[in-house]
């Protein structure tokens, strides 16, 4: 489901953009994205009981570009309103990381899979830093495509190639973590082998007594 809401506003931008009759799909994507990104915002809140400060934060950046776009009548603007939110995620990764001495990636992982990862901090590190890089580096990806190439074809980037690069950026995590996954996994088993051996041994000793 907060899958779903991650990519509401963008999945509603495309759509609107490439199935609208109108001679200028620009604008009426726009309208889209403004309101399914207020959409998302109160789905999150009403899902997790507060507010996602990123998701607040990427709003603002939302509505004030995507109102400059309509006012002047200026796709240039909601293009640079990407890289702007790609650039602002970055910048709070690397906040948390170096300020708060905190891994937002370690704390995304761990409400994933509901449970703490025993990983080495060197590990959480790396892998924390490899995501606001690949931010700034998007987003500037994302401006050479808006212009050099048509507008429907940075559109079509927007979504297929933000996903790519996500899924990317995921696959990554998962591969760095997966040694410690596994071994948690492992430890697991044995535990639960060493409790049914030792349950098996004190019901003998009971029967023995008996």
């Amino acid at each position: 489901m907060k899958l779903l809401f991650d990519y509401l506003p963008i999945a509603v931008f495309v759509g609107i953009y490439f199935y609208s009759n109108s001679e200028t799909p620009m604008y009426p994507a726009v309208q889209g994205l403004i309101v399914a990104s207020i959409i998302q915002t109160i789905g999150s809140r009403l899902l997790t009981g507060k507010f996602e400060k990123l998701h607040l934060w990427v709003l603002l950046v939302t509505i004030v570009f995507g109102g400059m776009t309509l006012a002047f009548r200026d796709p240039a603007f909601v293009q640079w309103k990407a890289s702007v939110v790609l650039w602002l995620t970055a910048g709070v990764f690397l906040f948390r990381q170096f300020v708060h001495k905190k891994y937002l990636i370690q704390d995304m992982m761990q409400a994933a899979i509901d449970e703490k990862l025993n990983v080495p901090k060197k590990t959480w590190m790396s892998v924390n830093l490899m995501w606001p890089i690949g931010y700034i580096l998007f987003g500037f990806i994302n401006l050479y495509v808006a212009f050099n190439f048509s507008e429907a074809f940075w559109v079509k980037f927007k979504l297929f190639g933000l996903f790519g690069f996500t899924l990317s950026l995921l696959i990554f995590t998962i591969v760095k973590l997966y040694p410690y996954l596994s071994l948690e996994g492992e430890d697991k088993t044995e535990e639960k082998s060493s409790s049914a051996v030792e349950k098996m041994n004190q019901q003998e000793a009971t029967n023995d007594k008996q």
